[in-house]
């Protein structure tokens, strides 16, 4: 019997998230392909030093609706009453988006030391930022057609959902795929920030570091 490609695909997801916890091994850990036009949930971890009592779980499920166009459904399943949200308001660029509650992806061009920063808030704010490599040259981005953000709340659930074009540079037809880095801030009522990431590098929380690209399109 043809082995589905999504047994394999959730195989590398575990995997990707083992080698995450310990250092080395998630150097050399492997890259995960997502095919086009399929849907994935890809479950998010708190980093070690930021772990929370109030948070049950936070994933985010990635879909390639059209050529060029990336949705993203983040599900952070807590108590919300001790979660810290803003009001949605109109939606629009802003930024410091990081410093609350605020959902991310990182996208790197496949053969390109330089990303993409992209942050989606529950206020429907948002904000892209091009790198042109770990950490240097940032460069605040406009978009002529902004993501199109949707939220839905419930005591115990937070879903955003964020649908964008892809950068121009980071395209799907070339030989070497897009990279993503899968991350979250989640603000608690304290003030306390936590960190959230499909794959963390050793050390402190660090979003950009290349071993968070854990998953190519």
């Amino acid at each position: 019997m043809k082995r589905s490609p999504f047994r394999q695909i959730r195989k590398c997801y575990a995997y990707a998230q083992y080698t995450g916890a310990r250092g080395r091994r998630a150097r050399r850990g492997l890259q995960c392909t997502m095919p086009n036009l399929a849907t994935h949930r890809i479950p998010l971890a708190a980093h070690p030093t930021t772990q929370s009592s109030v948070i049950q779980s936070l994933d985010v499920q990635v879909s390639v609706p059209s050529p060029g166009i990336l949705t993203l459904g983040y599900t952070l399943q807590a108590d919300m009453s001790r979660i810290r949200v803003g009001q949605e308001g109109i939606p629009g660029p802003a930024d410091h988006l990081w410093k609350h509650t605020c959902f991310e992806v990182f996208i790197q061009p496949g053969g390109s030391r330089g990303y993409y920063e992209f942050n989606f808030s529950p206020t429907r704010q948002w904000a892209v930022y091009r790198f042109d490599s770990y950490r240097q040259g940032m460069t605040p981005m406009a978009m002529a057609n902004p993501p199109e953000i949707s939220i839905r709340k419930a005591p115990d659930c937070l879903e955003l959902q964020a649908t964008f074009p892809l950068p121009i540079n980071a395209g799907m037809d070339t030989a070497q795929r897009p990279k993503l880095a899968l991350t979250a801030v989640v603000e608690e009522e304290s003030g306390t920030l936590c960190y959230w990431s499909a794959r963390h590098p050793q050390g402190k929380p660090d979003f950009h570091h290349p071993d968070g690209f854990a998953f190519e399109l």
